[in-house]
């Protein structure tokens, strides 16, 4: 059971939350005021209360902040979400460096609010958070598509969980990411990585780009000619192990190559997804991924074999991919080039643009697929191979 106080001047706001809390019997609202002032000067006793889930607007910001400093000073366990219409970076920092657990946007969606409540009342009762779930999408040949995967597969995962979902972007120089969604990195790779080990949840927030009106967050650093120098086995450790308690899931679009630092990324995967296409080229690469993974000790169902741009009735059949990887396939992703290239012109994911189309419906099946995967059982062991003599092997 959590308390809850509502501050908000929008009475529109306070029904929604007020109705949401009647569905919810682990939510007793046992306050509701038109601002954060009203709180603080009441008589409501605080004591009794979690959480206070209030409103902030730029023409009031500086004021409201500095009345939730002196709540957040005098109840120690008292915790905040705020809200609001409008959303800017500096608001979101200011807000999130002052210890709110969350910024929501207005209009609020329910499964992002329970999510975000969810997590106080798990605290409250000190249970303690799962490390996420963590998805590498990856091939040692460039242009089979990783990129248009990773993003279509972890905005589904965040729409259909309403848990928070990292994006992370691996892949050096690219940028795609970005491209994809249309977003401008906030950050440099070198602010990133002074801040990354913050215990801070809401400053590593603060690093990303949140996609629109959903719980999917973008980890895409700023174009930098030395990134791929920069992205090192320590520093993707770094940043891997860095968010894995902030989110339920990570998806990991990495760089087509295989050298120290990607199967570094690797290993500290939970799941893998191999993506491969319907020629002899790709089919090759994916026979020699599946070597090294051997090699490196992961448990068989750690790897999934994903065909993309498939084409039905074409020469190789899918019995010869896998007869000649050594693995079934898991997923097959139709080739509708003219939906997926509509949805990167646009900046949005497929779903948004063609929720009907082959394309939209595999990412839809794929993500079900990995949510409903057992990553507790698939959990593999560590490699005890050098990385190089892996390496070494890879090129025989």
């Amino acid at each position: 059971m959590i308390n809850v106080i509502i501050s908000d001047k929008f009475q529109n706001s306070k029904d929604f939350l007020t109705s949401y809390a009647k569905k919810n019997k682990d939510i007793v609202i046992i306050g509701v005021f038109d601002d954060i002032n009203s709180v603080l000067n009441s008589k409501q006793n605080l004591d009794e209360a979690d959480l206070i889930i209030f409103d902030i607007s730029s023409e009031n910001s500086i004021e409201t902040l500095e009345i939730i400093k002196k709540l957040k000073d005098k109840y120690k366990n008292l915790n905040f979400i705020a809200t609001s219409y409008e959303i800017n970076s500096e608001l979101v920092t200011k807000t999130l460096k002052e210890g709110v657990r969350e910024f929501l946007l207005k209009p609020l969606i329910p499964n992002i609010l329970e999510s975000a409540i969810k997590k106080i009342t798990n605290d409250k009762n000190n249970i303690k958070p799962k490390n996420a779930n963590t998805i590498c999408v990856f091939s040692n040949k460039g242009g089979v598509g990783k990129t248009s995967i990773a993003v279509n597969v972890a905005y589904e995962i965040a729409q259909k969980t309403g848990e928070k979902v990292c994006l992370l972007d691996l892949s050096f120089n690219s940028e795609d990411i970005a491209t994809f969604l249309n977003i401008e990195p906030k950050f440099s790779i070198d602010f990133i990585l002074n801040n990354i080990e913050t215990s801070d949840e809401k400053l590593l927030l603060s690093l990303m780009n949140k996609y629109e009106d959903t719980s999917l967050y973008i980890f895409s650093p700023q174009n930098d000619i030395n990134l791929n120098l920069k992205y090192t086995p320590h520093s993707t450790n770094k940043i891997i192990n860095s968010l894995k308690h902030i989110f339920s899931y990570i998806v990991i679009d990495t760089a087509s190559v295989i050298d120290e630092t990607s199967v570094s990324i690797i290993n500290n995967s939970d799941l893998i997804l191999l993506i491969g296409m319907l020629n002899l080229a790709s089919i090759r690469n994916m026979q020699k991924c599946r070597e090294l993974f051997d090699n490196m000790g992961y448990k068989n169902d750690k790897i999934k074999l994903i065909i993309n741009r498939y084409i039905e009735n074409s020469e190789i059949s899918t019995k010869d991919i896998e007869k000649t990887v050594g693995k079934e396939i898991f997923q097959k992703i139709p080739n509708n080039y003219l939906t997926l290239i509509d949805a990167i012109n646009i900046g949005k994911t497929v779903k948004e643009i063609n929720p009907q189309s082959n394309i939209a419906k595999a990412y839809d099946n794929l993500a079900k697929e990995i949510i409903n995967t057992d990553f507790l059982n698939i959990a593999s062991k560590q490699y005890n191979h050098g990385v190089f003599n892996l390496l070494r092997r890879m090129g025989e």
